[in-house]
C-alpha cells in the first residue's frame, strides 16, 4: 500500500532547508534596521559601500551580506551566521570570496514570522559578542570599540589571469536522451536537481552490474570558533542547477556528446539564484566522450631474445558532470573501462572560503586557518562526497557483503631456520557480514588492516569456487570526519564517518542525507533520509538486495597557492569485477 507523503506536521519549521536568494530576501527585513543602527560605524570603517545605507557610492565598491547555516544552534532552533564581503569596484563578483569584512552576527530564523527574527552575538573587528546592534553602536559611541584596517587591493592574487578559450563551434553534439552504448557497456545517464549525476541500469555485455550509481551529497565543513564554524550541505542548495552548461574545450573535449537537464534556478550575481519552476529551461551539465588514457590497461615485456613488449592502451568512456555551488565547483567523472572497472572521482575546484585576519584583531584565527595574505585567512575544511551504489551482481538481487582481510600470523608447524621462532606469513581471512549496524556494516579503510569489500552472489560461483562479485576500492587516500561523534555536524550528517556503509535495499531509503539536515540538524525526524536511520534496525544482509553507500573526501589545508583559485584536487573510488569474469576480459575477451 502506498504511504502518504510526509506533511507539514512531520517536519518542524526549524528544519526548513535553504532556498537560494529567497532566504536573503526574507532576511532583509531583519538586516536593514541592524545596518541602519550601525551606519555611522560601518561607513566610518568601510566607506559608503552599503547599498542599504544613505550615501552609498558604487564607484567605491559594494559590501554585501550572505547567510551560512548556524549548525551549532540548540535542538529545535534554526539559525544563520550573517557574514559580510566586499565587491571591489570594476572586478568580477568572484573576487568577493577573497574580500571578507571583519563583521558577523547570528540571526535567529526559527519563527515562521520573519518579523520576529532578531540579530544577536555581533562581532566587529574581533570584538564581541554584542547582544544587539544597539549594544555595539553604544559601545562605539563610548569609545570602547576600535576599528581595524580594511584592505581593498586587487590584482593577480584575487582573479585568475590565464584561461583556456572555449571552442568556437560550441556544443556540436547534443543528444535527445541519456542512453549510452559503448564497447561492452550500456547505461542511462540522468541528473537529480538536488544531488547531481546518476547512472542507471549499468550493464556489461548485457549483464547488469548496477541498478543505480548516484551521487548523494557533497559536504564542506569549516573549522572555527562559536561565531564562525559551519558547514555547507550542497545538495540542499543543488548539485546541479546552480551551475552552467559545460564549456567545450574547457570542460569537455571537441568530440564530446552533451546531455541536457532541466534547470529552474535563475542565477543572481554573487552565486545565488531565484527558484522559479515556471521558468524551467534546458541546460547542458553533462558530457559523454571516449578517452584514451595515458597508460595501458595491461602491459608486459616478454623475456625472449629479442624482448617483446606488449600491452593494451586503456580506452574508456567518460561521463562528466560539473556543478558549481557558490565558490566551489565539483568536477565528477565516471569512467567505465573495457576490463569491467568503473572508476568514480570528484575533483574540488574554485575559490576558497576566506576570513578576515589581523594579528592584533583575531590572532586566534591562526588555530583554524592558514594565513595566505597579511589580512586574509583560509580556514581548514573537509570536502566529503557520498555515493550510492546499488549493486546487482549479474542482475541478481540476492547478494552478500564478503570481507577478505589480509592478516599476518604464524604458519602452523613452521619455524625460521636455525631458530625456534615461528615462521610468520600473510594469510587471508574470509567472512560475510550478516546484519546491518554501525560498526557491523560500516567501515573505514585502515592501512594496517587491509580489507577487500565485495558484494557477491553466493549462488553463482566459478569452477574455482569463487562467488561472482564486484569490489569497492578507494583509489586515493581518503579522510572521513575528524570531529567526534557527538559534534552537531556529525549528528546532522552521520554518513561522513564512513568510507563504506552497506544496508538492505528499501524504496523508502533512497538517499543517504536529507536537505532537512542543513538546519537544526540535531533534531531528527522519523522519516528523514539519514544513513544511520537505515543502519539502526539491524536487518539481515545475507542473500538480500544490498546498497553500498560510499564516502570519499579530503581535508583541505589551505595554502598560498590556492590564490586566486585552487588547483583542482579530489578523491575517488572504483567498482572492480571480483571473480565476476573467469579471466581479464580486456586482455582476452570472452567468447560471445
Amino acid at each position: 500500500a502506498a504511504e502518504p507523503l510526509g506533511g507539514r506536521e512531520d517536519i518542524p519549521f526549524s528544519k526548513r532547508p535553504t532556498e537560494p536568494n529567497a532566504d536573503n530576501v526574507v532576511a532583509a527585513g531583519a538586516m536593514r534596521p541592524v545596518l541602519r543602527t550601525l551606519a555611522r560605524l560601518l561607513i566610518g570603517t568601510f566607506g559608503p559601500v552599503f547599498p542599504e545605507l544613505e550615501g552609498f557610492d558604487p564607484a567605491q565598491g559594494q559590501a554585501a551580506w550572505s547567510l551560512r547555516n548556524d549548525a551549532l544552534t540548540a535542538p529545535g532552533e534554526r539559525g544563520d551566521i550573517v557574514v559580510f564581503s566586499f565587491y571591489p569596484p570594476g572586478a568580477l563578483a568572484e573576487a568577493s570570496w577573497l574580500h571578507p569584512l571583519p563583521l558577523s552576527m547570528k540571526l535567529n530564523t526559527t519563527d515562521a514570522d520573519p518579523s520576529a527574527w532578531r540579530a544577536s552575538r555581533l562581532k566587529f573587528c574581533g570584538q564581541g559578542f554584542f547582544d544587539s546592534a544597539e549594544a555595539l553602536r553604544d559601545a562605539h559611541e563610548r569609545g570602547e570599540v576600535r576599528v581595524c584596517a580594511f584592505g581593498r587591493a586587487v590584482g593577480a592574487w584575487n582573479l585568475p589571469r590565464r584561461a583556456t578559450p572555449p571552442l568556437p563551434e560550441g556544443r556540436a553534439l547534443k543528444e535527445a536522451h541519456g542512453g549510452v552504448a559503448w564497447g561492452p557497456w550500456t547505461f542511462t545517464v540522468s541528473q537529480n536537481p538536488s544531488s547531481g549525476p546518476a547512472l542507471l541500469d549499468v550493464r556489461f555485455r548485457g549483464e547488469r552490474v548496477l541498478y543505480e550509481l548516484a551521487m548523494q551529497d557533497a559536504l564542506a565543513a569549516y573549522s572555527g570558533d562559536e561565531s564562525s564554524q559551519f558547514f555547507y550541505l550542497d545538495a540542499a542548495y543543488s548539485l546541479s542547477m546552480l551551475g552552467a552548461s559545460l564549456s567545450p574545450g574547457v570542460d569537455c573535449p571537441r568530440d564530446a556528446h552533451y546531455l541536457s537537464m532541466a534547470d529552474y534556478y535563475v542565477l543572481v550575481k554573487g552565486g545565488t539564484a531565484d527558484s522559479d519552476p515556471t521558468r524551467a529551461r534546458d541546460f547542458w551539465p553533462i558530457c559523454v566522450f571516449e578517452f584514451t588514457e595515458d597508460h595501458s590497461i595491461w602491459r608486459h615485456m616478454g623475456n625472449d631474445i629479442p624482448t617483446d613488449v606488449r600491452g593494451l592502451v586503456r580506452r574508456t568512456v567518460v561521463v562528466r558532470s560539473i556543478a558549481t555551488v557558490g565558490n566551489y565547483d565539483y568536477l565528477t567523472d565516471v569512467k567505465l573501462r573495457e576490463d569491467g572497472e568503473i572508476e568514480v572521482k570528484t575533483q574540488f575546484a574554485g575559490y576558497i572560503e576566506s576570513r578576515y585576519f589581523g594579528p592584533h584583531v583575531n590572532p586566534q584565527e591562526r588555530n583554524f586557518s592558514t594565513i595566505v595574505r597579511p589580512d586574509l585567512a583560509g580556514p581548514v575544511h573537509s570536502h566529503l562526497v557520498n555515493w550510492k551504489a546499488d549493486i546487482d551482481v549479474a542482475g541478481a538481487r540476492a547478494n552478500a557483503l564478503r570481507l577478505t582481510k589480509v592478516k599476518a600470523g604464524p604458519v602452523p608447524g613452521s619455524t625460521l631456520r636455525g631458530t625456534n621462532a615461528p615462521l610468520v606469513s600473510k594469510y587471508l581471512e574470509y567472512s560475510l557480514v550478516d546484519r546491518e549496524g554501525v560498526g557491523t556494516s560500516t567501515f573505514v579503510a585502515h592501512p594496517e588492516h587491509p580489507t577487500n569489500w565485495a558484494v557477491v552472489d553466493r549462488a553463482a560461483t566459478s569452477a574455482s569456487g569463487n562467488p561472482r562479485g564486484y569490489a569497492i576500492a578507494l583509489n586515493s587516500f581518503c579522510t572521513t570526519q575528524v570531529l567526534p561523534g557527538d559534534h552537531p555536524f556529525v549528528k546532522a550528517i552521520p554518513l561522513t564517518q564512513y568510507h563504506l556503509a552497506v544496508t538492505k535495499y528499501h524504496d523508502s531509503e533512497y538517499r543517504s542525507s536529507s536537505v532537512y539536515a542543513q538546519y537544526d540538524g540535531q533534531t531528527e525526524v522519523e522519516r528523514e533520509q539519514r544513513l544511520d536511520h537505515f543502519l539502526e534496525d539491524g536487518e539481515q544482509l545475507i542473500d538480500e538486495d544490498l546498497v553500498a553507500w560510499i564516502g570519499v573526501g579530503r581535508e583541505h589545508i589551505v595554502r598560498q597557492e590556492d590564490l586566486p583559485v585552487v588547483s583542482n584536487f579530489g578523491a575517488g573510488f572504483s567498482l572492480q569485477p571480483w571473480n565476476f569474469f573467469t579471466q581479464n576480459v580486456a586482455a582476452s575477451p570472452l567468447a560471445q
